[in-house]
Parts: structure tokens; C-alpha cells; sequence
């Protein structure tokens, strides 16, 4: 939780009942799309993936987080990646964007590794646990999408 934006840091029990009602409410007002990522031999939650939605402007935000314990082992790459073809095969997105504090280079490595490109940094731009944290900001585009599916 202390390097993802949309989280409180630290996490309490509280957060995550919250956090699940909102995620509820929200995938039903068309708003967000939450999905729970887990190993598929065992059923492990490892994280969370999700698409916060602007349909008016064809466009969502991509989030996640892993626990600590399941870091680096490809699972928030690969239900990214899932999630990315959802937005712009199903949904018809046309921009899909992301972004990580400057000093989380894993979280960057993810964004990186699915395709979308660094378009730059604002500066200070988040007040975390009493810091302002630069924010690195990423997307990628459905022609850009279509491309890459094409040409792998």
C-alpha cells in the first residue's frame, strides 16, 4: 500500500471491507472494472487488477497492486495484459492509461512490459503519508494495441 496511490497506507482490515463495497457499487454504475488475480492451480489471491472507466471519453486507467510475496513472479503483467485486451477489444477504449510514483521502478517495469509508453512526470504531484511523490504517466493507445496483437 505504501507505493500505490489509490490505497491507504498502512492497509487496515477496514480498508479492504471498504474497498470492496466501493469496488462493488462502482463495476455496477459502470464505472470501474476490479478484478481479483490468483493463481490458477491453487486460488491464491495474488493482487488486484482494474480499469477505472470514462466512457465518454472511450478511455480507462489501468491499477493494480500484488502482495508483497508474489512480487516479480509476472502476475500483475499478465492480468494487465488481460485487462488491456478486455478495454479495447470489448469495451471499444481507445486510450488506456497508467501511471506509478517515480520511485516504484517495478511498478514502471509493468507498465512498460504490456506496452504502454512514458509520456512523462508531474512533478510532486501526490501527497503520500506526509510526501509529495512524483508521478510517472503512461499509455497506450488501441492502434497501438491493435499494432502489437498483430504483428505477435
Amino acid at each position: 500500500a505504501a507505493m500505490t496511490a489509490a490505497l491507504p497506507s498502512p492497509y487496515t482490515l477496514e480498508h479492504a471491507q471498504v474497498f470492496i463495497a466501493q469496488t462493488h457499487d462502482q463495476y455496477a454504475a459502470g464505472q470501474t472494472v476490479s478484478l481479483g488475480v490468483h493463481i490458477q492451480a491453487t486460488g491464491e489471491l495474488t493482487g488486484i487488477v482494474s480499469l477505472r472507466l470514462s466512457m465518454s471519453h472511450h478511455s480507462g486507467h489501468l491499477g493494480y497492486w500484488t502482495g508483497t510475496r508474489y512480487q516479480n513472479q509476472g502476475y500483475a503483467c499478465e492480468a494487465a495484459k488481460g485487462l488491456l485486451k478486455h478495454g479495447f477489444t470489448d469495451m471499444n477504449l481507445n486510450r488506456i492509461a497508467g501511471q506509478c510514483f517515480s520511485d516504484n521502478p517495478a511498478s514502471a517495469r509493468v507498465l512498460e512490459k504490456c506496452g504502454l509508453s512514458y509520456e512523462g512526470c508531474t512533478r510532486e504531484a501526490f501527497l503520500k503519508n506526509g510526501v509529495f511523490k512524483n508521478m510517472l504517466l503512461f499509455s497506450l493507445l488501441r492502434s497501438e494495441y491493435a499494432s502489437s496483437e498483430a504483428t505477435s
